[in-house]
């Protein structure tokens, strides 16, 4: 059997790195502290701080166990119960279900030839009022492909609509993006799992805002509704990321930057352009969590068997739109984009483990 050819390179990435993440681990255990009760961040949770809001420009960050926490606690801190939420048709199902999980109800736009939403029409629908009274518009940026907002930021702050950024994959280091995650957001949330790059060894995520006042009410919910000096003002949960995951995080980031990771990645993709009988996606992607190949619906099989048949473990992310889940699309939102743009895709790995030999292979197998 072929060497996989996998999506998450975790065992080249402790292989290579264990060292250093033992070290910022053991660095990290004297001081097992978390903030919360009022207490403000220190040690190895202010350099991260530090580190996350000098490459975002965003200079407010909370961090959480996970993204889908962090979806929970923006949507708990600029929405109602009962309001409705405009979302993208396509992605990963969390940041859907955060809203109803939140007792909100959400709204599905169509996605583009990127696989994110579709700006022109969120506007249209926006001034419309094709969905009623939307109170909250959660953007999406899949695979690093980072979409660029600002169609819509007027008509949302002009009705005072809140705008979250689901991040998750597409941690900002400085790449050269039109549109900067967080730009114009009121929050941006992230996903530092063991699957992203940068991620920890296992959990996280972080909310980024540009407002005090509002990154203290996200501090007072992710604490239990315990605000900085210790009163309790409202009901809340508890998230926070461990300080070991913070050490092994930040070390992370360095590693990305001392090593070029990002540029490797950026390389990996340059190869399957020049060397790939089919292109990648539309849209600006500088990260390449995946590379998303537009495949024609009646190759995708073919397409799959041969990168199988080499074990790349090549798929199709998110099969179905979400607008395929009654308890999600409860007003039966059409998005026709969406189940073509699905249909005509295939993902194969782009990380910065990938060797000359297993790109040589993928090319070979698809010729």
């Amino acid at each position: 059997v072929p060497k996989a050819i996998a999506f998450i390179p975790h065992k080249k990435r402790v292989e290579k790195h264990k060292i250093e993440y033992l070290r910022a681990i053991s660095e990290a255990m004297d001081d097992p502290y978390q903030a919360e009760d009022g207490r403000d961040i220190r040690g190895i949770q202010l350099e991260l701080y530090n580190k996350c809001a000098k490459l975002s420009g965003i200079p407010y960050w909370t961090f959480t166990d996970c993204c889908t926490d962090s979806l929970q606690i923006s949507v708990a801190a600029l929405t109602n119960f009962g309001d409705s939420i405009l979302v993208p048709a396509y992605g990963w199902r969390a940041f859907a279900n955060a809203p109803v999980f939140m007792g909100r109800q959400v709204r599905f736009v169509d996605c583009d030839k990127t696989g994110n939403m579709d700006m022109d029409k969120a506007l249209e629908g926006l001034i419309k009022e094709q969905w009623g009274t939307i109170k909250a518009v959660i953007i999406v940026h899949n695979f690093g492909t980072i979409i660029d907002i600002k169609k819509i930021y007027k008509i949302c702050k002009e009705r005072e609509i809140a705008i979250i950024e689901d991040a998750a994959p597409s941690f900002y280091m400085g790449e050269p993006y039109n549109y900067v995650p967080g730009q114009c957001a009121d929050a941006v949330c992230y996903s530092f799992d063991f699957t992203k790059s940068p991620g920890t060894l296992g959990s996280g995520g972080g909310i980024a805002v540009h407002n005090e006042s509002l990154h203290n009410i996200i501090y007072e919910i992710a604490a239990h509704g315990t605000a900085k000096d210790k009163s309790i003002t409202r009901f809340g949960t508890k998230s926070f990321l461990d300080i070991t995951s913070c050490a092994v995080l930040l070390t992370e980031i360095n590693l990305f930057e001392a090593n070029n990771y990002r540029e490797r990645r950026r390389q990996v993709a340059s190869f399957y352009m020049d060397n790939l009988p089919y292109t990648n996606i539309a849209g600006d992607n500088f990260i390449w969590e995946r590379y998303t190949m537009s495949v024609p619906r009646n190759k995708v099989e073919e397409v799959l068997n041969k990168l199988h048949s080499i074990n790349c473990l090549a798929r199709i992310m998110f099969k179905e739109p979400l607008t395929t889940f009654s308890w999600l699309n409860t007003n039966n939102d059409k998005c026709p984009q969406t189940e073509e743009f699905i249909n005509s895709i295939v993902h194969i790995p782009s990380h910065h483990f990938l060797e000359t030999n297993d790109l040589e292979r993928i090319a070979k197998v698809l010729q």
